[in-house]
């Protein structure tokens, strides 16, 4: 029996802000959103990009006109070599366009929390700040409590965690003995404004180089400001007596940035032409370094607790988002795999209004055996590709320059597509799922 009226979020981030957005306005639901963070700090974090298939989810979910204005159309990623020569060149516009009419998309990423977080403001969802969640409790088979550390609560009949990977709600909950495991690899990076360089005037463009210590780039993410990285392998840092492996990367942060700025001035002294000299004038005009470890959460955790696990009431929390499946971000589809959950819940949940499924642990059963196999496909590739940065002798990296270079001629004579959509993920549509 159809039960459902207000629901409870878990996190004010690009999940959270989503699935309430959508509910409310798709669903008929009432929902309230609880962060932990102050609104200036829920919106921190650097660039990031959308593929198609996340641009084609949130221009369905209503919110693509809203956010184009903040960021910037990619037109094609260029792989230069070391010593400034263009290595290979793609178009990661034209095809996606023409088959899902969407290309690839960079915005910053408090201006997207902005963006959703105005749209829910505008549709009247409720989001309190500085809410610790400390306790939940599915009672009586058809509400939710949960309670913070200031002593309130509140009731729902649905509970969706979208509290990232370091979820609360996993953590308390859903998967206790889940926990992120690190990748391996960090980055440092920078948001610049804009500088007077030949190289910046091609502002949608993503450019690259693969270095013996990592991978440096670049990407517009702004009309007028630039994105900058360096990601390399990292080895984690010494426990703190905490036993909070976050505090270790506090300590790394603030003890071993020289360490980067080393490695990198190191790195870009080896990078020749124009390119090299353009990463060299963003570097030095970054007044703000940050640096992020990136973590990911293994395979197989558990999005919600079934029924005959102890708990004694039929489930009525589910993980979202990085609180269920966060991958490394080098297959550049975190916030598209969250909007991609926000559609496929809210039209698991619209056939369940329409009585399809008689209870919610269908419709997790359900959303849970779609999403899984799309999950892994995409936390092998950003392991595939986040290897791309692995430490490595100048003649590996010669020997890989010369092999790119080869087959980019090699696919130009014979006509071969270069834009990445032949695997599928960028084409992927969530919403066929539910036919």
């Amino acid at each position: 029996m159809y039960d459902l009226q207000k629901v409870i979020i878990i996190g004010a981030g690009p999940a959270g802000l989503a699935a309430a957005i959508r509910l409310a306005q798709h669903n008929k639901l009432k929902p309230v959103i609880y962060e932990l963070r102050d609104p200036d700090a829920a919106g921190i974090g650097g660039s990031l990009g959308i593929p198609a298939n996340g641009l084609r989810v949130l221009h369905r979910l209503g919110l693509w006109d809203m956010m184009v204005r903040h960021g910037v159309e990619i037109s094609k990623t260029i792989l230069h070599s070391a010593s400034g020569s263009i290595l290979r060149e793609v178009d990661v516009a034209t095809e996606p366009k023409q088959k899902t009419g969407f290309g690839y998309f960079r915005i910053n990423r408090v201006d997207l929390v902005q963006s959703l977080r105005d749209a829910a403001q505008a549709r009247h969802i409720p989001i309190h700040y500085g809410k610790q969640l400390t306790s939940i409790d599915e009672h009586g088979g058809d509400r939710v409590t949960v309670t913070f550390s200031d002593g309130t609560s509140d009731t729902a009949s649905l509970l969706l965690g979208c509290d990232g990977i370091h979820s609360t709600v996993r953590r308390l909950y859903v998967d206790p003995e889940m926990k992120p495991v690190y990748s391996g690899f960090g980055a440092i990076s920078a948001i610049v404004d804009d500088i007077d360089s030949q190289e910046r005037k091609d502002a949608t463009c993503l450019h690259s180089t693969i270095t013996p210590q990592g991978m440096v780039a670049t990407a517009p993410c702004a009309a007028d400001q630039t994105f900058w990285f360096f990601s390399k392998e990292v080895p984690l840092p010494p426990a703190t007596d905490s036993g909070d492996e976050r505090d270790g990367w506090s300590l790394y942060r603030q003890n071993e940035l020289a360490e980067w700025r080393s490695s990198l001035s190191s790195v870009l002294d080896c990078m020749e032409g124009q390119w090299g000299q353009y990463m060299r004038q963003l570097v030095d005009s970054s007044k703000d370094l940050h640096f992020y470890p990136h973590y990911r959460l293994p395979l197989g955790g558990r999005w919600f607790v079934p029924s005959g696990t102890g708990r004694g009431s039929p489930p009525r929390t589910l993980l979202l988002g990085d609180a269920a499946h966060a991958v490394q971000p080098h297959a550049g589809q975190g916030v598209a795999l969250a909007v991609e959950d926000v559609l496929l819940l809210s039209g698991l949940l619209t056939q369940y209004q329409a009585g399809k499924y008689m209870a919610l642990e269908e419709v997790f059963g359900r959303f849970d055996r779609i999403r899984r196999p799309r999950i892994e496909q995409i936390n092998e590739l950003a392991s595939r590709n986040g290897r791309m940065r692995r430490n490595q002798s100048p003649w590996l990296v010669w020997f890989k320059e010369w092999y790119m270079w080869f087959m980019l001629h090699i696919n130009r004579f014979w006509g071969m597509s270069m834009s990445g959509v032949s695997n599928g993920d960028i084409l992927y549509d969530v919403e066929a799922e539910l036919k």
